[in-house]
């Protein structure tokens, strides 16, 4: 049986895993029309290569669904990593995880707290990139060939990047899968799945 902690942090990091999942396929909606679009701009004959990418990103996609939603259920997988942590340590094993498991839950919320803080400042240093890099890409296009506009990929890649990003730091508060989402989720799965009420 898991500690309420325990119980605590893998929910949370279940809650990640489903986050990921959704904003995998939120980009599918952005990347296979513009994997189309690059088919055929530049291969305007009969040869649509883009199919070969739809099937693979489908398929990882319905990898990373397998994994975030059934897996754990089919697999059992909630009772063998503790057996297996068990089997690696053990006697010692629940005594020194339940001395240090204070300690670890202080000292995880301070590097989260710390990574959120680098991430923002990541995504405003990004942001002053494409600023930056765009409008010379652009020129540099403009200028040198001025016949075929190449600008056009850099420039929604970098775009795409960017709104990723502002989705995963800024941007899923507004798409309601935000802290509250991601709490009520966290007590959903202890409750479910641990026996835990928060």
């Amino acid at each position: 049986m898991y500690t309420k902690e325990q119980s605590f942090l893998r929910a949370e990091k279940r809650v990640k895993n489903i986050l990921g999942f959704y904003m995998h396929a939120t980009s599918t909606v952005f990347i296979i029309p513009f994997i189309i679009l690059i088919n055929f701009k530049l291969v305007p004959e009969d040869y649509h290569w883009y199919w070969f990418f739809i099937g693979a990103w489908t398929l990882g996609l319905l990898i990373h669904w397998f994994f975030t939603f059934k897996a754990s259920k089919m697999l059992g997988s909630k009772d063998w990593e503790q057996k297996k942590m068990k089997e690696i340590m053990g006697e010692d094993y629940n005594e020194n995880l339940n001395q240090s498991n204070t300690d670890y839950t202080d000292e995880l919320f301070y590097i989260k707290a710390k990574k959120r803080i680098k991430e923002v400042k990541g995504f405003y240093a990004f942001l002053i990139v494409n600023i930056l890099v765009i409008p010379l890409i652009i020129f540099i296009n403009l200028e040198f060939v001025p016949g075929f506009h190449f600008f056009w990929f850099p420039l929604v890649g970098m775009l795409f990047a960017l709104f990723m990003m502002w989705l995963g730091i800024f941007g899923l508060e507004q798409l309601g899968l935000g802290k509250k989402w991601q709490k009520k989720k966290v007590r959903e799965i202890m409750k479910q799945d641990y026996g835990h009420n928060i």
